[in-house]
């Protein structure tokens, strides 16, 4: 009798230490990081898109945010060639609401993508329209670098639905350091 009390004190102390065990490593180890990236993009970051010519007021604007991404302390090189399958056009939407359109084409390695940017929704939007259309495009193609949209973080993303884009129109450290983790 007294051996089988013996015997369930120590499982019921085994099973204790051992729930105390998990608890503690789950508040010690590192949680598995939520997913940011997606499989969608680029099979490379170093691409290029199909030369495109607006006035003056688009040209810029997209322009800077082809060299926005190339300055980043990443592998990212976007050029424009004409012998380019990936475009980027800016013209209006009639009846669609977004005002950046990411649309991947075939499969790695011979992945391409359409961008399609909604003249009349980021016109009707902002008032800032250099730093809207230069968002939009960053945004986008952050998705040719394999970038998800709204990144659950506290951190600054250009990924993230509803950034300042007066503020942020540029890829920010948790974007350089998620295109940096996916292709390095």
């Amino acid at each position: 009798m007294h051996s089988v009390s013996w015997t369930r004190t120590r499982l019921r102390i085994g099973a204790i230490l051992a729930v105390t065990a998990v608890v503690a490593a789950s508040l010690i180890l590192p949680r598995a990081a939520l997913a940011t990236t997606y499989d969608r993009g680029m099979a490379l970051p170093a691409f290029s898109v199909k030369p495109y010519d607006y006035n003056s007021l688009w040209q810029v604007p997209m322009d800077r945010a082809l060299s926005a991404w190339n300055v980043t302390p990443t592998p990212v090189w976007i050029t424009k060639s004409s012998s380019a399958k990936s475009i980027i056009v800016a013209q209006q939407y009639p009846g669609k609401t977004w005002f950046g359109l990411y649309t991947p084409h075939g499969s790695k390695p011979d992945r391409y993508f359409d961008i399609k940017l909604n003249s009349l929704e980021i016109s009707k939007a902002t008032t800032n329209f250099d730093k809207f259309v230069q968002y939009n495009l960053v945004h986008e193609l952050g998705h040719a670098l394999s970038l998800i949209d709204n990144p659950v973080t506290s951190q600054v993303s250009i990924m993230k639905y509803g950034v300042d884009f007066n503020l942020y129109y540029v890829p920010q450290q948790y974007d350089i350091n998620d295109v940096n983790n996916y292709y390095n």
